[in-house]
């Protein structure tokens, strides 16, 4: 390890203002490319190219339907970009917001968006002393009083590797000072000439060639502003050579695509294509490029760089980039690309050296979700403009965490052979836990490199296929595991799984692997296993090395099939039928099977030990039925539904009979009543639904002659759906009638005979 480096004169407010352009450079616009002058609107409340926007379409475009649409937006400039089928389109007559407006109505377009001005992440630092702290933290002094340990260990990852050429990181970036002198040697150079296509044109580098320009379109990522150089030296500047400072790798391999000005600006299409560029130079060349170190970010949403960084996953690489300096919450206030979603991106924040999240001017972003970790990112020295008598520079910002972590990414690559998940895994699984991180960022910690690489090696991973697999109770199922070593792993990894469904055993041909191969497991179940989803944990096992692989082994029922009986068809309403469900299959089903008329539900019972079950009601109204019964299955058998069985109810017999009356002789008839006998399942005749009433007459007529009479019951108006009905005759009695005789009164007089008496 080398000593820290002390500048003796130091450049002045060089460097970048938080989230926005560099400035107070005076150097920088005398080098080889000044910054680009280009005009700057405001869309959605974010800083964009004036005039210009990235589509895509959902189809490739004739050339005379795009030659159609330039004319309708006045496009003088019309090329793709990146690799994802997406082309930056610029008007001479309309704004930006005109241009979404009519591209967003456009039915062949998939996705516009504006074309976003991004800004590298870092900010100035005028701290006289510096010392590498974020490598080594002795408490030494860089702005403040440091905390030993607050680092990430690179002085014992050392003792495991100090790096390889083997793998490459591609700075996205300003460029890089490929002549440093600290740098030089650790610069990726093209063996042989190649070819790459960037927004439609073929571009052939030379032999020699260190990376690319996307802004100039050219093969020479000449740094003119010192970002990208500053990065760059974090990652990978010469280690143990007696000058300067030491990256996290002293020995790398890194690649420069500069799409950032002199200005620290640049747009969203150069950043699409420096990334194409790497993706391609990487195919035409056989750089292994693994690692992406991005210390930049925007605050507007691109689905084209987002395609763009999913393709870089594709290809296994790493996306690391910056999570902002705007001292706020991405969960909250997203800052791209930090905070897509994409499965290769790290999110970082920056801490100084007391393991405290970067604040006041420039100060770090945080979110407990969407930022991954944190890194140093503070008072940070590093490689600069050695050619214009500048080498080393302190800078801050969450520009200077990222390299942080792309370099303790290549050093772990170094040593262990792991893809892109896996690397990612690995770092964030390695924080060292740092409570004034938790709720800041997802893991709660600082980055370690030292443990980071030390879990790595030697190791083995283990997969399995297929993930799931599905059969029948009493059939077997196979998963074949594989060990794929990695950091030198020579061990035998002996199997073993646990979570098998009861009645179910496993074993494994062959039992263990030595270094790497496969193994067959082979699940047997019975016809006792239960039908379900099982997770299956299959365990590796080498010494004191532990890996799971989760797989899930899938139990169908065995089949069944029902039928349904009745004991009573056809039946009478109000006579109880009883229904008997009879289940088959390969054993004795169990469980419960429901009764249904149509799509009403009689009841349910339990199947005995012969697999039937029986279910009795009375309540059937009058008709055909349609009665199914339901197995519902149980944890071995499947269920199943009998074929329907046509019940038939016939009507119950309900009696009225004509009540007896009787009247004097000479009386008008009475009203007639009747009585009702039959009503089935405790039924009235104001429960029953029987409707009107019946006919009730007599011969009988006033000058009937006292005697008696028959009352005859006939259906009259009466109605049911349930009932028939039987007519019993009632009798009306004609009584004598009550004759009154009274003695007339009369008179004589005294002494005369007694008149004749009368009466009436």
């Amino acid at each position: 390890m080398k000593r820290p480096y002390s500048v003796a004169a130091r450049v002045a407010a060089v460097g970048i203002l938080a989230g926005a352009t560099l400035v107070g450079n005076p150097v920088a616009l005398q080098r080889r490319h000044p910054g680009v002058l280009r005009q700057v609107v405001t869309v959605n409340g974010r800083s964009a190219a004036a005039g210009e926007v990235l589509v895509k379409f959902r189809r490739q475009l004739a050339s005379f339907e795009r030659g159609q649409l330039d004319q309708q937006t006045d496009a003088d400039q019309n090329h793709a970009i990146g690799g994802a089928g997406v082309r930056r389109m610029h008007s001479r007559r309309y704004d930006t917001s005109t241009l979404l407006a009519f591209l967003r109505s456009h039915p062949d377009v998939e996705y516009v968006e504006p074309n976003y001005i991004i800004q590298s992440d870092a900010v100035p630092n005028d701290t006289s002393f510096g010392q590498l702290w974020g490598l080594l933290n002795v408490g030494q002094t860089v702005g403040k009083a440091g905390i030993p340990g607050a680092d990430i260990d690179a002085s014992l990852a050392w003792d495991v590797s100090t790096g390889s050429r083997a793998n490459v990181v591609a700075v996205i970036d300003t460029g890089v000072l490929y002549t440093h002198s600290d740098l030089a040697a650790n610069i990726w150079s093209a063996a042989a000439p190649f070819t790459v296509t960037i927004a439609g044109q073929p571009i052939t580098c030379a032999a020699g060639t260190h990376g690319f320009d996307a802004i100039t379109k050219t093969c020479d990522p000449y740094d003119d502003n010192g970002h990208g150089t500053h990065v760059s030296g974090t990652i990978g500047a010469l280690g143990n050579n007696s000058r300067g400072v030491a990256g996290v790798n002293w020995t790398a391999s890194i690649m420069a695509s500069r799409f950032l000005d002199a200005n620290g600006t640049g747009t969203l299409a150069d950043s699409i294509n420096a990334i194409e560029f790497v993706i391609q130079a990487a195919a035409a060349t056989g750089a292994n490029v693994r690692v992406l170190s991005n210390s930049w970010s925007s605050g507007g949403f691109s689905q084209a760089l987002l395609d763009e960084i999913n393709k870089a996953g594709a290809r296994d690489m790493l996306f690391v980039a910056s999570a902002g300096n705007n001292s706020s919450d991405n969960d909250v206030i997203p800052r791209y690309p930090a905070s897509y979603t994409a499965p290769n991106i790290i999110a970082v924040a920056s801490t100084d050296n007391t393991d405290t999240l970067a604040s006041g001017v420039g100060g770090s972003n945080y979110g407990a979700s969407s930022v991954h970790l944190a890194a140093p990112g503070v008072n940070i020295l590093s490689t600069y403009l050695e050619d214009i008598g500048f080498p080393y520079q302190y800078l801050s910002g969450t520009s200077m965490a990222v390299p942080h972590v792309s370099g303790a990414a290549a050093l772990v690559l170094s040593r262990c052979a792991l893809s892109t998940a896996a690397l990612k895994n690995n770092l964030l699984a390695s924080v060292d836990p740092i409570p004034l991180l938790t709720g800041r960022v997802a893991t709660g910690g600082r980055l370690n490199v030292n443990t980071a690489i030390r879990a790595c090696m030697p190791n083995f991973a283990m997969s399995a296929t297929p993930a799931t697999r599905t059969d029948t109770a009493g059939a077997s199922s196979s998963y074949t595991t594989t060990v794929t070593p990695s950091g030198g792993f020579t061990g035998t990894v002996t199997f073993s799984v646990s979570g098998l469904p009861s009645g179910a055993t496993a074993s494994f041909s062959p039992s263990s692997v030595t270094t790497s191969g496969s193994s067959t497991m082979t699940v047997t179940t019975s016809t006792t296993t239960p039908a379900g989803s099982f997770p299956l944990t299959i365990t590796g096992t080498s010494g004191s090395l532990i890996h799971t692989v989760p797989v899930t082994l899938t139990v169908s029922g065995l089949t069944t099939t029902t039928n349904v009986a009745s004991n009573n068809n056809p039946s009478t309403f109000g006579a109880g039928v009883t229904f008997t469900a009879t289940v088959a299959g390969s054993g004795v089903p169990t469980g419960a099977v429901t009764f249904m008329d149509g799509t009403t539900t009689l009841g349910s019972a339990l199947l005995n030990v012969s697999g039937q079950a029986t279910l009795t009601t009375s309540v059937l109204a009058a008709g055909t039925h349609s009665i199914t019964a339901v197995y519902g299955a149980d944890s071995t058998f499947n269920g199943s539904t009998s074929p329907a069985l046509s019940q038939v109810v016939n009507p119950a017999v309900l009696t009225v009979t004509a009540d007896n009356a009787s009247r004097n002789y000479g009386d008008p008839n009475p009203t007639f009543t009747a009585s009702y006998s039959g009503f089935k399942n405790g039924e009235t005749l104001a429960t029953s639904g029987v409707t009107g009433s019946p006919n009730l007459t007599t011969l009988a007529t006033g000058t009937s002659a006292v005697g008696s009479y028959a009352i005859t019951a006939a259906v009259g108006t009466l109605a049911s759906s349930n009932y028939t009905f039987a007519f019993a005759n009632g009798a009306l009695t004609v009584n004598k009638a009550l004759l009154t005789v009274t003695a007339d009164n009369t008179s004589r007089n005294y002494g005369d005979a007694n008149p004749t008496f009368t009466a009436s």
